[in-house]
C-alpha cells in the first residue's frame, strides 16, 4: 500500500532500504524475498530510477534506519522518507516538495512532519505550524544539512546539556526529566537497539531547531498492531488515522514554535507524561 501510493506520485528516484534477516530466522528470509518482489513488480515498466540498499545482516530498528538515511543523504541534499507502515495522503508529496524548497536554506528548520495526532485545534493561521518536533517520524522529509548532525550514540551529550536545551523550549522539569531518562537509555544500549528517531529529535533540540507539523493529518500508520515489531494495543492513538488534503498551502505568518501544541502531543502520546505532567512543573 505504501509503495503503491509512492508510485502514483511518480518520483524520479526511489531509494529502497531493507534490513537483513535475523540470524537463523527463516521467516525473515522469506519476507525479505517477498518484499523485494513487491518492489520489483510495482516499479517494473515505470520511469522511476530505483536504488537499493539490501543489508546483508540484521542491523535492527535503530541502526538500520540510521544507516539507510546516511546512505540516502550521502547522495541527495533533501528528500522524503517513508517507513513501510506509513500510508500518506496524495497531498503529502507536493506538501513536502514545496516546503523542502522553501526552507532548504533556513538553518532553524530541521524536519517536515506529516502526522497531526489527537489535536482538533488549528494552530496559527497557516496550513502548518512550527514545533519542537517531538513527533512520530514515519512519513516525513528533511535535508542533508539536518541529518549531518545526527549521532546515534549521543556520547558527548549529558543530561545537563539536554535539559538546558529543552529549557529553551519552555519545557517543565518533568518533561525534561522524561527526555533525560530516554538519553540514559540511549547511552546504555541505544534503547535496546530500537531507536534512532529519539536521537534525531535530541539533535534538533541541542541545536535549538524546529520542525513543521501540518494542521491536518497527512499520513496513516497501518503497522502498529498484529506482527508489528513495535506492537501497540488495537485502537491506539496513531492506528489507521484518517487523512485529508492540505493543498494549496497557506504559509503561516508566525515562525514561532507552538508550545501548546507540543505539550498536548506529549500528553496524548507519551504515557509517562500523561500520568505525571501538571504536578509541580
Amino acid at each position: 500500500r505504501v509503495l503503491e501510493t509512492i508510485m502514483v506520485a511518480q518520483p524520479q528516484d526511489l531509494y529502497v532500504f531493507q534490513d537483513g534477516a535475523r540470524d537463523g530466522n527463516e521467516n525473515d528470509l522469506k519476507k525479505c524475498v517477498e518484499v523485494r518482489q513487491v518492489v520489483e513488480d510495482l516499479t517494473k515498466g515505470s520511469a522511476v530510477r530505483v536504488h537499493t540498499y539490501f543489508s546483508k545482516r540484521n542491523l535492527g530498528c535503530g541502526p538500520g534506519p540510521a544507516a539507510a538515511l546516511t546512505w540516502f543523504f550521502g547522495q541527495n541534499d533533501m528528500g522524503i522518507v517513508l517507513e513501510d507502515d506509513a500510508v500518506p495522503h496524495p497531498d503529502f508529496f507536493p506538501y513536502c516538495e514545496e516546503l523542502l524548497l522553501r526552507y532548504k536554506d533556513d538553518p532553524e528548520v530541521w524536519a517536515i512532519g506529516s502526522m497531526k495526532i489527537a489535536q482538533e485545534k488549528k494552530y496559527g493561521d497557516g496550513s502548518y505550524y512550527f514545533s519542537m518536533m517531538n513527533r512520530n517520524l514515519c512519513a516525513w522529509a528533511t535535508w542533508r544539512r539536518a541529518w549531518q548532525s545526527f549521532d546515534i550514540g549521543l556520547e558527548n551529550v549529558s543530561r545537563k546539556k539536554l535539559s538546558r536545551a529543552l529549557r529553551k523550549y519552555g519545557c517543565g522539569w518533568l518533561e525534561r526529566s522524561y527526555w533525560c531518562d530516554r538519553l540514559d537509555e540511549v547511552h546504555e544500549n541505544l534503547c535496546g537497539g530500537n531507536s534512532w528517531d529519539m536521537q534525531f529529535f535530541m539533535s534538533i533540540w541541542l541545536n535549538h531547531g524546529k520542525g513543521i507539523i501540518p494542521n491536518v493529518n497527512l499520513s496513516s500508520n497501518i503497522g502498529t498492531v498484529g506482527d508489528a515489531t513495535h506492537g501497540m494495543a488495537k485502537g491506539n492513538i496513531i492506528e489507521n488515522l484518517p487523512v485529508e488534503g492540505v493543498l494549496p498551502l497557506v504559509h503561516p505568518t508566525s515562525v514561532e514554535v507552538q508550545h501548546d501544541a507540543d505539550k498536548q502531543f506529549h500528553f496524548a502520546y507519551f504515557e509517562y507524561a500523561k500520568r505525571t505532567w501538571g504536578r509541580g512543573q
